[in-house]
């Protein structure tokens, strides 16, 4: 199944786009979720610094106001330090105190608050009460006094231990904050390379074939590979030169036969125009008729041609003109009368002993039949 995906990934690019799309967005949000969590666990840090910092201020001022009843048992200095006790109570159990306690029982700030609530409970607290009532001084009270700076110096350490925990999740939020933009980062580096070279690159080599082949190059090739989109249309655009190609070629081939076939045409009708020109309107004698052979010669590509003139009524021919190399026409040569040669019907081919090819053409007009014409072809 992994080699599956894997391969899936290898040959898709939409699938490696939407990879790199979703890993940035994962940090992100890991980034943010996380940053909230932290954010939301130090949010009441602050206020348990403060109160936990008031607890001090408090010890004192109950001292102070133990010093006073002690002096002067006035009523009202006695309702006062009731009030401090209950307010150091409830401040001692705030939520906002409570709240930033770990669970664990072993960790140092757990067993500092332990401290300082055993101390309140059971050296402080036990002390204060009586002197609600009574005045009396007694050897207790002076151990009050000398107790309250060392319960300071434990409210103290459970307001640094608040703020070295409060520090450790600061610390913590920056160190994850920190590793989510790096990768946050990376990842956009390694997005921006990929799509790069597989994207930007690639299509660019494209354009540039796309312009070598508009110039005329249709020989041109890509050398993308592989299974993905980039590759397919490598392979399409191969397709579609080699098409091109083809249809070019097949495009210069008709334009070439075309091109012979209207210049065939052109020499038939200039060769047409000078024969006429030659036998018309005057009496044509053996030197014409030569000459006429020898612009059929040269304009059509032929061989040797002969005319050679007979009526219906004549058994013999009679070879008008010939281009033979020795002034003999070989068809003279090879029949044995005139009749095998002036054959009534059609045009035909016939092909002499050795190997060449004449082709026989009946001269008529209308009903009137002249003679024969003979080309080597």
């Amino acid at each position: 199944m992994n080699r599956i995906l894997w391969k899936k990934l290898q040959n898709s690019l939409l699938l490696r786009l939407g990879g790199m799309i979703a890993a940035i967005t994962v940090l992100a949000i890991v980034g943010m979720s996380t940053s909230w969590m932290v954010a939301e666990t130090t949010q009441g840090n602050g206020e348990a610094i403060n109160v936990a910092g008031s607890l001090r201020m408090q010890s004192w001022r109950m001292a102070s106001l133990y010093q006073r009843i002690l002096h002067d048992p006035n009523p009202t200095h006695r309702s006062d330090l009731q009030q401090a006790i209950q307010r150091f109570e409830t401040d001692l159990a705030a939520d906002s105190i409570l709240s930033v306690l770990p669970t664990d029982e072993t960790t140092p700030l757990k067993q500092v608050y332990r401290q300082v609530e055993s101390g309140w409970q059971q050296r402080i607290k036990p002390d204060l009460i009586p002197l609600l009532t009574t005045s009396t001084t007694t050897s207790a009270d002076a151990a009050l006094l000398d107790a309250i700076p060392q319960f300071v110096a434990h409210i103290n350490d459970l307001v640094k231990q608040i703020e070295e925990a409060t520090e450790a999740k600061i610390l913590v939020l920056r160190v994850i904050l920190g590793v989510a933009v790096i990768g946050t980062i990376l990842a956009v580096i390694l997005s921006i390379y990929l799509v790069n070279n597989i994207f930007v690159t690639p299509l660019k080599g494209l354009l540039g074939l796309t312009d070598q082949i508009r110039q005329g190059n249709l020989a041109v090739r890509t050398d993308l590979a592989g299974e993905d989109e980039i590759g397919q249309l490598g392979r399409a655009f191969d397709l579609m030169a080699e098409d091109l190609s083809k249809l070019y070629q097949d495009l210069e081939a008709r334009v070439e036969q075309k091109t012979a076939e209207l210049t065939r045409s052109n020499r038939s009708l200039d060769l047409l125009y000078r024969s006429i020109t030659r036998l018309h309107g005057i009496a044509p004698d053996r030197a014409v008729f030569h000459n006429v052979l020898k612009d059929a010669e040269a304009v059509l590509g032929l061989g040797n041609g002969t005319i050679c003139l007979k009526e219906d009524n004549n058994q013999q021919g009679d070879v008008v003109a010939t281009t033979a190399s020795d002034g003999k026409s070989p068809l003279c040569q090879r029949a044995n009368s005139c009749a095998e040669c002036h054959d009534p019907h059609a045009a035909r081919m016939d092909t002499l002993p050795d190997g060449r090819q004449i082709l026989r053409m009946p001269l008529t007009d209308a009903e009137k039949r002249y003679g024969m014409l003979a080309v080597d072809v």
